[in-house]
């Protein structure tokens, strides 16, 4: 009995060695990628080995404080017209940008309406649920007579993942993310410090392959698709109890598998929808009109920015 026990106790410790061999491993590749891509964006590197857990929460109050470099504030609220509400991730955002060349600034100034711009870079679908389910929400953000959602490519991986990038990743920056449960989406489990298994850097790395080549496999469309369009539905849902009037838009800014249908499937739910390669023979992927870190550029938003008002009616 005391040999099984002792090889047992073995097993365990050389178990336990293994994984931190591992988690040592994986800190110190994803410190190197983030040295050779200048993403010290969290803090210096190397950043540090399991400092604590941070789970996601969003300061609805953040969007009025015009200290704050991580959102954009209102625009135009002098107009009289009825505003326009913007979610999003960086695209909406406008990562690296001035404040006057973002599509809010533009979609205001174009229109004469108030736009409250409630993107952030990073974010996806889920924050703009998370934001809408808020009663504060509403004391912030006056009845808009449209909602446009914009949405890109990588919004169906961030619907998953439990980091979202490399830097959140050693930071145990957590990110937000709903399951579906009983017919409703509600938010996943936060992490908690004792959960050493769901902390583990190697268990968040395989979350993401699975999410990357099983969950969004293109087999599984029909899947992640609906998931996905659940989000655009309960946010509609819950911004119609107090919005009776508002209009939703949502704008395909990527091209990606599925996008017609993509887009059929979200008109057949009462969705405004316009995608965006559609409506312009540019090539937004040149250096023009896309940075060299993947964003849309002010030229971007000069030319895309009148037509989507027309395409809307916004001026009439």
């Amino acid at each position: 009995m005391k040999k099984i026990f002792k090889i047992i106790i073995i097993n365990i410790l050389l178990l336990i060695f293994f994984l931190f061999a591992i988690e040592i491993f994986i800190w110190g590749c994803e410190n190197l990628r983030m040295k050779i891509y200048n993403e010290e964006y969290i803090g210096k590197l190397p950043l540090p080995f399991h400092p604590e857990v941070k789970n996601s929460e969003i300061d609805i109050n953040s969007f009025s404080n015009e200290k704050n470099k991580y959102v954009r504030t209102p625009e135009g609220l002098n107009y009289k017209n009825k505003p326009i509400v913007i979610f999003g991730c960086s695209y909406a955002y406008g990562y690296k940008l001035k404040k006057n060349q973002t599509f809010s600034h533009k979609l205001s100034i174009q229109t004469k309406r108030p736009v409250y711009n409630r993107a952030v870079a990073g974010w996806g679908v889920q924050h703009m649920l998370y934001q809408v389910k808020q009663d504060e929400f509403y004391k912030k953000v006056p009845e808009p007579e449209y909602v446009i959602y914009l949405e890109m490519k990588d919004h169906f991986r961030r619907a998953y993942v439990t980091t979202f990038l490399s830097g959140q990743l050693l930071n145990e920056d957590y990110y937000l993310t709903f399951q579906y449960k009983n017919g409703k989406l509600l938010r996943t489990p936060k992490v908690e410090s004792h959960q050493i298994y769901r902390r583990l850097y190697l268990f968040n790395k395989l979350h993401h392959y699975y999410v990357n080549n099983i969950v969004l496999n293109p087999r599984n469309y029909d899947k992640y698709s609906k998931f996905i369009i659940e989000h655009f539905v309960e946010s509609r849902d819950e911004m119609k109890k107090h919005w009776k009037n508002t209009k939703f838009v949502i704008l395909l800014y990527n091209s990606f598998y599925n996008d017609s249908l993509f887009k059929k499937s979200l008109e057949e739910k009462g969705f405004t929808v316009i995608k965006i390669p559609d409506i312009t023979n540019v090539d937004l992927y040149s250096s023009e009109y896309l940075s060299a870190d993947y964003h849309p550029t002010e030229k971007a938003w000069n030319l895309l920015t009148p037509i989507i008002i027309d395409k809307l009616k916004l001026n009439n």
